[in-house]
């Protein structure tokens, strides 16, 4: 649901005060093409994000993963139904991932040791 249009001189005191309201004010903004009246600085930072916030989650998924697959390979006699639903879910997840934004891919490829090394090392 998109609100009433903002203020020009409002829009970023809105970002720090009501950041659904601004992403909506954003979107409509973008919407109606009026790009002069788009917070460009707040806009740039969220969109940069949004790339980071991916790669976060692609990680944190990868790591689950690479966890109950070490587990599962090493401690046979604790095996349960639930790590492998686990194992399934997160192999979804970077298949979904990979789906929607092929980029991730190189990035993956290029993290990947890092990431099997912290989850092995932290437990240790």
């Amino acid at each position: 649901m998109t609100s009433a249009p903002v203020p020009k001189d409002q829009i970023a005191k809105l970002y720090d005060q009501d950041f659904c309201q601004w992403a909506e004010q954003m979107a409509l903004l973008l919407k109606q093409r009026n790009f002069a009246a788009l917070d460009l600085d707040n806009l740039i930072e969220e969109v940069e994000d949004m790339s980071r916030s991916q790669r976060r989650v692609l990680l944190s998924n990868l790591r689950v993963l690479l966890m109950h697959l070490l587990k599962y390979q090493y401690q046979p006699d604790k095996r349960s139904p639930s790590w492998r639903n686990t194992i399934i879910e997160h192999r979804l997840r970077l298949a979904d991932a990979f789906e929607e934004s092929p980029s991730l891919t190189p990035y993956w490829l290029e993290n990947f040791d890092k990431t099997y090394q912290k989850p092995v090392c932290k437990r240790h």
